[in-house]
């Protein structure tokens, strides 16, 4: 990654890279035909819920996709651990254990955002750009638990993002919400001894770059993986070693 040393001016032309890019690719994702769409959606998805590593993480961190801003799909993602929760054996002999899920909720316009639990898809309501996310209070007026709260540490980070490389940058769509999230997380798994969740992210194949074509910046936070319709790229050492599973 960047130098946490760069220049004002180093910072701006980063910026300024990074708003050519998202331009470039906002139009790949426009040009993209539905179909094609359709189609990767559904393979990305098989492959995260066949995954071993996906099967055996107990508590999840998972965006809701939204349909205006050409997010791969994860509609069947959160379906699955919502309404199949239950430990069982699929052929492969790896559990299907309990998941406890939590979804993201933009607190502010300064980069702030918190992971509260919810339990079935009702949990959601629109925000003002028509994005579902969690109230932070349930229909019985009960506080959700937030993830940064819990008492158990997140297995897996389910991400999106516009572009990715095969080395891990990941460029968002500049608020910065994830990477301050991811920051603060890190930190917190730290702090509390955990082990640090993997961050995979989910990519349609006009969205993996070239290596060193995304720009970063010191608070830019890498992922761990990449799954793509041709399958998964593990990137880290953690990756490797648990998708060994």
């Amino acid at each position: 990654m960047s130098s946490n040393n760069q220049e004002p001016d180093n910072l701006e032309s980063v910026f300024k890279r990074k708003r050519i890019l998202r331009t470039k690719v906002r139009q790949a994702l426009k040009s993209m035909d539905p179909s094609l769409r359709s189609e990767e959606d559904d393979i990305i998805q098989s492959i995260v819920l066949e995954a071993p590593w996906f099967k055996s993480s107990k508590r999840l961190c998972a965006y809701i996709s939204c349909r205006a801003l050409r997010e791969v799909d994860t509609t069947k993602l959160l379906s699955q651990i919502l309404h199949n929760p239950s430990s069982a054996l699929d052929g492969s002999n790896v559990p299907r254990t309990t998941k406890k899920l939590y979804v993201p909720r933009v607190e502010d316009k300064n980069s702030n955002m918190r992971m509260f639990n919810i339990s079935r898809i009702d949990d959601l309501v629109a925000n003002s750009m028509n994005i579902l996310e969690p109230a932070s209070v349930d229909a019985d007026g009960n506080g959700r638990e937030d993830v940064m709260h819990a008492n158990d540490p997140v297995d897996l980070f389910i991400l999106p993002g516009l572009a990715f490389d095969r080395s891990g940058r990941r460029l968002g769509r500049g608020g910065g919400y994830y990477d301050t999230f991811l920051t603060k997380y890190k930190e917190l798994a730290k702090e509390k001894n955990w082990r640090r969740p993997l961050f995979v992210a989910l990519s349609y194949s006009v969205q993996i770059m070239d290596e060193e074509v995304i720009p970063v910046t010191p608070n830019d936070v890498l992922v761990d993986a990449l799954v793509s319709p041709t399958g998964v790229i593990p990137i880290t050492s953690a990756a490797l070693e648990r998708m060994k599973l």
